[in-house]
């Protein structure tokens, strides 16, 4: 429902509008909301927006404010009274009140009975205030009477609760005066008058400066009318103006006239009737036109935008044209591309392009002169990144260098800063020994690991540009092992198994192949197949031998190298083949002599002989050919070689044999001496990348020369950095080994490691420090400690923890699992009966199984566990998680669900004096659903409150009712609390965006003592990327009653919670919002982009698309650039604007702040652009505060102070020429005496007044204040001109010193004093012609002789256009 005009009442329930009509304007409401161009519409109207409303039209010329318009709002609550009985008796008048109601406006009503209306008849009436009479009643009177109010606003009606009527048989007089009374109740109504005017102003007043003008507005009604005025729509106070006085009668008296006191001026003339306005344009004349604020020097990026500033002053309003060079850029006829002279005058170039670097004018010129002031434009080369990072693929553990080289403008001195994000959060350098960033803005990732794959930006900020580029790392490490190694015997080949396994993890890097080992009857493990397909889940392993058992054992290869090993699969023993046994011999032994062979003996049966070991040893010469061999035993594990030479060198080989022959031989040399020494260190240690384990690494180093003695054994120490001491971890490594695994080490702990040798001599040097490796990451060792378990409401309880060290934790915390689960049993009171339905089963589960919350916030130290079931008991566990997996759970903490502090306070508290030293208090317990369980008590709390400081004393009872004694005197008041406050009246929400919202609330309707503050709980309805994040915040003291949110997520449903406190906290109210924008409205306005100019910032960008109704407005966020936070910094910007200048003081000075532009409709905020490039807030020094410029200064006014000396110097000389003349001419003198002007004065007697000549010259130069004043000369009224000066009269006239700059009044602008800081135009401006005009039109004193030395001294004033 919208208005005609301003001034009409507005009564509506749903939406209202206000018609703002107007031309030449543009318009702001007074109070926030939705509007048109010409309308302000209030979407979703309830009882909070009724009020009055003004519309404010303004442009170039001023500001008005139309009359008012009020809005009341429709609505009717229901009936406050319930059920009532009235008696009357019979014969006499029944008057049934109706039951109050709240409703405006006034709701009609209507009486029933029994479900019939009645109408009313000689004897039924109904009074002024809807009273229902009854003249005599009777028994058939008695019944059931209701009340229906309508509201004929908005059409709403409500019936009552019954009237019982009871009509008693007692019959007395009826005095019918008692309704007659009612029937006839005189209402008085107050009559009043609209205003009207009796004096009005013209439409426009034009008055010169420093005049006194006045305004007239008078005005007439009943009551008389109060006068107020306003300029441009503010409030005249001429209590902060003194120049402003408001006269008897309403007329406005402004003194002494400015030119800020040119606008337009609203006489408001109002009373109980209403109220009328008029206004009228004053402009203030006869100023000539002055740069208060010129351009200064200035520097842009190629491609963005400048504003160079240009403000002026004067009366007509000078007219703005830029130049550079002899070439007009922008005018009010002339706009060439790329160039734009805005409403203030300033010119807009955008974009910037590097040709337009040169000098700047910026001319301000009306009908009374003309100024200007010019200023340099530098425009720099765009700051880029030329040498931007690259997508890289590491190795676990190595180190990674993202690049970030910039170049820009070389004429510059730019400086830069590079920003690195991850993931699109900046990363801290200093926040891990692991990262370092060069200043050339490469960042170094030193002992990589899985948790820093992703995708890296770096970001480049500078005054000459800002830009990003992005790469993504990718951090390869050894594969995890194949899973469920399975081996089966095939059922359909003999001798053969089948294996089969889960790929795992590769390792970020495709796999190569797959490596398979055995162990045949547990001898060591041999690679039996090194190249499985990477692709393959089985394989078939054939050609066993029988009667052997068989283990396996598989791992996979990428590009990093080999993984660990699978777990090795069961035996599995291949069967039994038919015995074939081989034999040696099968001998029998007979004797035999010259008769010939006996008979043999039995047979004895022998295996063949299995192996064998061979030595063989000689010289080390190639002379010896011949060698020393011994055949020994296949058990024999050591031999003893005799009989050597001292000081030699001997070759040992040793060959072993088996049924099938002799193998390959080994060889090793052998000196025989004594003179060994002690061992070389071994070789630099190295830890391969693919042997790093989370609590062991294997590690290998090249022995060094032994001495000629046999090294017996290595020790190898380590020492966990950066500042433990070595410590030894094995001193008794095997003599041949080159590698050792060392274990029992701390997981994602960085260690080095190092290694000597010993033999019979003794220790070697230690070998040189391996490089530093850390070690994998672990799950946690401990579990967190749980402090506490307590009872939150009925249905949760708030669990406090303490978490693990973090040696503890064995890698970096992730977060929380919280396990818990329903206890279904009671210990002390009985039994349950569970039936276990297997006949087979052996155990049964007596609880139900856990059920588990995931806490992604690595920082909390407590959590709500809600959604529990009413009077159960719980059983919870707390553990801690890595990224490699889940700690022990902590010991199991019991509790019982149920009952809780009560959230809700006492009811009907009342309190009543019984004397004068005591008071009675009652109340009525807390809510059921509020109380958690059996009320045991109450505690009351009371104080004086006349004293300062007034000590709070405190009962605790267990009755509804107490009683308070207090025996001093002079107290009169005590103020009674209960345990809570009610919930706060109300949520409401404003100013949504896609990541914030402002949150109103209202104060509690029973505070039940002095609010202490406000505790406020948000939470995503869903979880967010997985986390659902609970956030609470406590607001201090009973105001503010609003809070600014500024961390949520766009697009999420938001649950909203508060509770207000008093001694403690009261019941919450709860309401929900999503943030973005809804439906309907706008769409994000283009990315913006900021040009700068000394200390201002302008943002620019353009619309998009507007929704489903037109832009009303925009609104400018900023943020910091290393907050990420973005709040509201501009709220109400013109819909036809598309840049915004701000001055940097709303800023922190030295932050950078990123900045982006919402667009706002009917249907709310819309999308937000893209970030503004970051700039920073750093102020510009002007120039006239650097040291040059007042050195400049200084020697500007030396030089004029010689000039001045050097000038009166001549003055002084041609003083004396003219006493010559005046001699030689003294009769001509006397006959002329008089009509002969003063003569010339010396420049030592001159008298620079400015009033006097502004009396002669007002109308042209408007009169300043000044210091200078001096004594007039005392001329002699006896001289005149020389008389052969008059024989010229073509002649130019000649003054004295004062005459010929004073005569002319463009002469005396250049004499007056200025205003510090302001130029003034030379001489020979533009107003010359008019002021000569003037000056030949006036009659002028007799001319005197030309003087050379004035002549020259004007000359040179003329020339150089200095002013003194």
């Amino acid at each position: 429902y919208c208005t005609r005009g301003p001034g009409l009442p507005v009564v509506s329930k749903r939406s209202a509008c206000v018609v703002c009509s107007s031309s030449g304007h543009s318009k702001q409401w007074l109070m926030g909301f939705r509007f048109s161009f010409t309308r302000y519409v209030i979407p979703s109207l309830d009882r909070s927006h009724a009020g009055f409303y003004r519309c404010i039209v303004r442009n170039r010329v001023g500001a008005l404010m139309q009359r008012s318009s009020q809005v009341q709002v429709a609505y009717m609550e229901g009936f406050v009274e319930g059920e009532r009985s009235q008696v009357v008796s019979q014969g006499e008048a029944a008057l049934i009140s109706p039951p109050q109601i709240h409703s405006f406006p006034r709701p009609g009503i209507t009486w029933f009975r029994d479900g019939r209306k009645i109408p009313p008849s000689s004897r039924i009436a109904l009074t002024l205030d809807n009273t229902l009479v009854i003249l005599s009643a009777v028994a058939p009177d008695a019944g059931r009477y209701y009340a229906q109010a309508v509201n004929d606003k908005n059409g709403e009606n409500k019936t009552s609760q019954p009237i019982i009527l009871n009509v008693e048989s007692d019959v007395s007089e009826c005095f019918r005066s008692v309704w007659l009374s009612t029937l006839t109740t005189d209402s008085t109504e107050l009559f009043a008058e609209h205003p009207q005017f009796v004096k009005e102003p013209d439409r426009h007043i034009t008055a010169e400066m420093e005049k006194v003008v006045d305004i007239p507005c008078q005005a007439r009604g009943v009551p008389q009318p109060d006068i107020v005025w306003y300029k441009d729509a503010v409030p005249i106070s001429p209590a902060k103006t003194p120049r402003y006085r408001v006269l008897v009668g309403g007329s406005l008296q402004i003194n002494g006239l400015l030119p800020d006191d040119t606008g337009m001026f609203q006489c408001f003339a109002r009373n109980l009737a209403g109220e009328i306005q008029t206004n009228t344009y004053l402009a203030v004349t006869s100023i000539a036109p002055n740069i208060t604020a010129g351009p200064s020097d200035s520097a842009v990026i190629d491609g963005m935008s400048i504003i160079l500033h240009c403000e002026t002053s004067g009366a007509p309003r000078p007219a703005i044209t830029w130049q550079k060079a002899d070439r007009v850029l922008a005018s009010g006829s002339v706009q060439l591309p790329r160039f734009t002279l805005l409403e203030s005058g300033s010119l807009l170039i955008s974009p910037a392009h590097l040709s337009d670097v040169g000098s700047y004018t910026c001319m301000a010129s009306n009908s009374r002169g003309i100024d200007e002031a010019s200023a340099d434009l530098v425009v720099w080369a765009r700051t880029r990144i030329t040498n931007p990072p690259q997508d890289q693929s590491v190795i676990k553990g190595t180190k990674a260098a993202m690049t970030c080289g910039v170049t820009h403008d070389p004429s510059a001195s730019v400086i830069h800063r590079h920003i690195w994000e991850k993931g699109g959060a900046a990363i801290d350098v200093k926040s891990s020994p692991r990262l370092r960033l060069d200043s050339n803005g490469t960042l170094h990732l030193s002992q990589t690991w899985s948790g820093d794959i992703g995708t890296y930006t770096c970001k480049v900020t500078s005054v000459g540009g800002n830009d990003s580029r992005n790469a993504h790392l990718r951090v390869r490490q050894l594969p995890h092992a194949p899973e469920n190694l399975i081996a089966t015997l095939s059922s359909s080949e003999r001798r053969t198994i089948n294996l089969t396994w889960a790929q795992a993890f590769d390792g970020n890097s495709p796999l190569i192949r797959y490596i398979l080992e055995v162990s045949e009857n547990n001898a060591p493990w041999t690679v039996l197949l090194a190249n499985i397909d990477p692709e393959a889940s089985s394989v078939i392993v054939g050609g066993l031998i029988p009667a052997r058992s068989y283990q396996f054992r598989l791992c996979a290869v990428n590009d990093v190298g080999k993984g660990q090993f699978s777990r090795e699969t069961s035996v599995r023993k291949v069967p039994k083949m038919e015995k074939k046994n081989v034999l040696l011999n099968s001998i029998e032994v007979a004797a035999y002599n010259g008769a010939g062979q006996g008979v043999y003996s039995p047979k004895v049966t022998e295996w063949t002989l299995q192996g064998a070991y061979q030595i063989a040893f000689r010289k080390n010469s190639s002379s010896i050919t011949s060698a020393n061999v011994d055949v020994l035993n296949p058990s024999a594990r050591q031999y003893t070689a005799t009989g050597l030479k001292p000081e030699s060198v001997y070759v040992f080989r040793l060959t072993a044999q088996t049924r099938k022959g002799w193998g390959e031989a080994a060889e090793a040399l052998v000196v025989t001496t004594e003179k060994r020494a002690r061992p070389q260190p071994t070789s630099h240690p190295v830890v391969p990348q693919e042997e790093v384990q989370a609590r062991s690494v294997l590690l290998s180093w090249e022995p060094g020369s032994d001495g000629l003695s046999p090294i017996r054994y290595y020790t190898v120490q380590y020492r966990e950095l950066p500042d433990s001491n070595w410590t030894v971890h094995s001193a008794s490594v095997n003599h041949e080994a080159s590698s050792y695994v060392i274990d029992k080490l701390k997981p994602f702990t960085s260690y080095q490691f190092r290694v000597k040798a010993t033999n019979d001599i003794g220790d070697s040097e230690y070998s040189e420090e391996s490089e530093a490796i850390t070690t994998l990451q672990d799950a946690p060792d401990k579990a967190p400690t749980i402090l506490s378990v307590t009872p939150h409401t009925t249905t949760s309880v708030l669990v406090r923890w303490k978490p693990p060290p973090e040696e503890e934790i064995n890698g970096i915390l992730l977060g929380f699992r919280v396990r818990y689960r329903e206890l279904r049993y009671d210990r002390l009171r009985s039994f349950t009966v569970r039936t276990v339905n297997s006949p087979s089963a052996n155990w049964a589960e007596l609880t139900a199984p856990y059920s588990m919350r995931n806490l992604t916030e690595s920082s909390l130290t407590q959590y709500e566990l809600d959604n529990l079931n009413k009077h159960k008991r719980y059983e919870i566990r707390l553990s801690v998680y890595n990224a490699v997996g889940e700690g022990p759970t902590s010991s199991p903490q019991e509790v019982f669900v149920g009952e809780a502090v009560p959230t809700a306070p006492p009811q009907n508290a009342a309190i009543q004096s019984s004397t004068a030293t005591q008071l009675d208090v009652t109340w009525d317990p807390p809510p059921v659903e509020a109380q958690n369980g059996d009320i045991q008590g109450y505690k009351v709390q009371y104080f004086d409150v006349l004293q300062l400081d007034p000590k709070i004393f405190s009962i605790e009872i267990s009755q509804s009712k107490c009683t308070f004694v207090k025996s001093c005197s002079g107290f009169n008041e005590i103020f009674f609390y209960s345990t809570a406050p009610s919930a706060p009246s109300f949520i409401h929400f404003s100013e949504l965006t896609t990541t914030s919202v402002n949150m109103s609330w209202g104060e509690p309707k029973q505070r039940n003592g002095i609010v202490e503050g406000y505790r406020v709980v948000y939470e995503p309805c869903t979880p967010v990327d997985g986390v659902s994040k609970v956030v609470t915040v406590d607001v201090k003291g009973s105001t503010p009653l609003w809070m600014k949110i500024k961390d949520l997520a766009d697009g999420v449903t938001y649950n909203f919670r508060i509770r207000a406190k008093t001694l403690t906290y009261g019941p919450e109210i709860e309401a929900n919002i999503t943030t973005g924008p809804g439906e309907g409205a706008p769409g994000p306005p283009g990315e913006p982009f900021i040009s700068r100019y000394g200390s201002a910032l302008t943002l620019h960008w353009s619309s998009g698309d507007p929704g489903r109704a037109p832009i009303t407005r925009y609104v400018i966020e900023a943020r910091p650039s290393d907050e990420g936070l973005w709040d509201i910094l501009i709220k109400d910007i013109p819909k036809e604007v598309t840049s915004y200048t701000l001055n940097l003081d709303t800023l922190r000075e030295g932050v950078t702040y990123d900045f982006r532009v919402i667009a706002v409709n009917d249907y709310g905020y819309g999308s937000p652009s893209a970030p503004s490039p970051s700039i920073s807030a750093q102020k510009v020094s002007p120039f006239y505060e650097e040291w040059w410029f007042l050195v400049v200064i200084a020697l500007v006014g030396l030089i004029f102070i010689l000039l001045l000396i050097f000038i009166l110097i001549i003055r002084g000389q041609s003083r004396k020429y003219t006493e010559k003349t005046d001699s030689v001419n003294s009769k001509v003198f006397s006959v002329c005496s008089s009509s002969r002007s003063p003569p010339r004065p010396s420049p030592g007697s001159l008298h620079y007044s400015d009033e006097d000549v502004s009396i002669k010259y007002n109308d042209l130069v408007p009169a300043e204040s000044s210091s200078l004043t001096e004594k007039p000369s005392e001329v002699s009224d006896s001289q005149c001109s020389d008389s052969e000066y008059e024989l010229d009269p073509s002649r130019q006239k000649t003054h004295s010193f004062v005459n010929h700059y004073i005569s002319d009044p463009t002469y005396y602008n250049s004499w007056r004093r200025q205003q510090k800081g302001v130029s003034r135009p030379p001489a020979y401006g533009y107003a010359q012609p008019d002021t000569v005009a003037e000056q030949e039109s006036r009659p002028h004193p007799p001319p005197l002789p030309p003087i050379r030395p004035v002549s020259l001294f004007s000359s040179y004033f003329d020339t150089f256009g200095m002013e003194i």
